[in-house]
């Protein structure tokens, strides 16, 4: 095997490692999330300086802001940082990339593969609710490990006589050194390392000093267009992060690129002129240039978070499935007295429901395949954000016994909700299996329509729990009632035009039909022992909060 299928293989093979990495990571952090941990990164990252600091840390942890800056997608994607508190550790991590560039002697192999090793093996032998935290460790150890294959396959090139030739080739030509520094961290998957390999080459003499710097200018653009290439399939928040990072580099070089020329064609006191005042040793300058590069848009940036932050929403909008997902009512901390967090509960209740019954819109006729699957997408996710909540103020030692009571009956509305997003998504494929084979039956248009009425009913319900509409849905979900009759009266209409064997799938279907039925008649009957509704509640409390004020002044 030639040595440059081999540097092709393990870059591949890196490449692989580092997506497969991603996922994992992303699907342990997703059930990390809690509560508690989301609230301790809220404050560690709180403050701009405070995100400067921790995206330092990061990079000087992972020695590659292409990993760091995947990192900062997945907790976003978690849930555990949000848009405005992840842009100073953007910069944080542009500040820190310089300062790692200007030594160049640290190597985390060593302590990537204690991770791996540890890590697996508490995985495997660990206890059971443990396994996010160690999958987690599993999953930054392998991420970094494809990063270090690739990086190690990057840095044999140094030995190949096509890379040698390519690097001498740009000497005195520095728009060419900038192409040449894009092209090769695109390959190397890492500014920093490229930066590291030409500073060799520049102490050796192979590059001069006006190479050199353009060289790092193209290496920190190449590591953006690294990530915009990577996270092509990522869209809303996610994105945004990425299209975040990469203004702010571009901006960098729309900036130094032009003052370079300027420099150079006008001997006006530069960049040039800085750096070399500052040291005498070529790797040490360009590592200054590096420096400059990531540290020149941070003060106006960190002036500019609200504004950013509203542009990057307008570039890449929120998805279906973070809009869905994203809490109104339940923002930690939770209030005091226990009452009123119990009120929110049951805002973000109605909010799950509505979710529901959106996704039994998206089984109508004419909807994209994809959209039912969003749906259950952001109802899972903020069935968890409630169940979280739920768990947290059910925790708090100041509850009175009718709390107690009213968290249970919240409990079990929340456990109905859950298995009504599952029972909707078999419905949704076995929808899907009848409308493909028998386009013909008209039992999936009347299920919807009538699933979807009473549904109507018990978030009506939830609102004013007003006592007819719990006599009416009680009516509607019971065994004999209006809804049960109405699907079996459907299942029979279509019966009769199917053969023995087809017939399993609708059966099935007017199965599932019939335990969302009883579910909505579960969650109704919880609605109505939880007793007023959270408007009259809130109206309440407000009221007597107000009494005691007055009284105390």
């Amino acid at each position: 095997m030639s040595t440059q299928a081999l540097i092709a293989a393990t870059m591949f093979a890196g490449l692989g490692l580092f997506f497969f990495a991603m996922h994992f990571l992303c699907v342990n952090l997703k059930r990390l999330a809690d509560q508690k941990l989301k609230q301790r990164i809220a404050r560690l990252t709180s403050s701009a300086p405070a995100g400067l600091s921790v995206g330092a840390i990061l990079i000087v942890l992972t020695q590659s802001g292409t990993a760091a800056v995947f990192l900062l997608v997945g907790l976003v994607r978690a849930g555990m940082l949000t848009l405005k508190q992840v842009q100073p550790v953007i910069l944080g991590l542009n500040l820190g990339a310089g300062l790692i560039v200007l030594f160049l002697t640290m190597d985390i192999r060593i302590a990537v593969l204690l991770l791996i090793g540890a890590a697996g093996i508490l995985y495997a032998f660990g206890s059971r609710h443990k396994e996010q935290i160690t999958g987690a460790a599993i999953g930054v150890g392998l991420l970094f490990l494809g990063l270090q294959i690739m990086r190690d396959a990057a840095s044999q090139l140094e030995t190949q006589a096509w890379f040698v030739h390519f690097v001498e080739s740009t000497a005195g030509a520095p728009l060419l050194a900038f192409v040449a520094g894009i092209v090769l961290t695109l390959f190397a998957q890492s500014s920093i390392a490229v930066s590291a390999v030409m500073i060799v080459f520049l102490q050796s003499g192979l590059l001069g000093l006006q190479d050199g710097i353009m060289f790092v200018y193209g290496a920190n653009v190449g590591g953006s267009i690294l990530m915009m290439l990577l996270s092509i399939n990522l869209s809303g928040v996610q994105r945004q992060v990425a299209v975040y990072n990469f203004g702010l580099n571009m901006s960098s070089a729309l900036i130094l690129v032009p003052m370079f020329y300027l420099e150079t064609m006008t001997g006006l006191p530069l960049v040039i002129f800085l750096v070399s005042s500052l040291s005498d040793n070529p790797g040490t300058q360009a590592a200054l240039a590096y420096v400059l590069f990531n540290v020149l848009p941070v003060p106006v940036l960190l002036l500019l978070l609200n504004q950013s932050a509203d542009l990057l929403r307008r570039i890449s909008p929120q998805t279906r499935v973070e809009v869905g997902a994203m809490p109104k009512h339940l923002v930690p901390p939770f209030p005091e007295p226990a009452c009123i967090a119990q009120r929110l509960v049951e805002l973000e209740l109605i909010r799950l429901l509505q979710l529901i019954a959106d996704g039994f819109d998206c089984l109508r006729i004419g909807r994209k395949s994809g959209e039912l699957h969003e749906n259950l997408e952001a109802t899972g996710a903020l069935h968890k954000i409630i169940e979280e909540a739920v768990n947290d103020i059910a925790a708090r030692r100041t509850l009175l016994p009718e709390d107690h009571e009213r968290i249970d009956m919240l409990v079990r509305i929340l456990y109905t909700v859950g298995a009504m997003r599952d029972t909707l998504k078999d419905l949704g494929s076995e929808i899907a299996n009848l409308r493909r084979q028998r386009p013909e039956l008209t039992f999936s248009d009347s299920a919807i329509e009538g699933l979807d009425a009473i549904l109507s009913v018990l978030i009506s319900i939830a609102h004013d729990r007003d006592a007819d509409t719990l006599e009416i849905l009680a009516r509607l979900t019971s065994k004999r009632g209006n809804g049960i009759n109405a699907i079996k009266v459907a299942y029979l209409q279509d019966e009769s035009l199917l053969k023995m064997q087809d017939r399993g799938r609708l059966l099935n279907a007017m199965n599932l039909c019939e335990r969302l039925i009883w579910l909505f008649g579960e969650t109704g009957r919880a609605y109505g022992r939880v007793g007023r509704s959270q408007v009259e509640v809130l109206s309440c409390v407000f009221e007597t909060q107000a009494g005691l004020k007055r009284l105390r002044a």
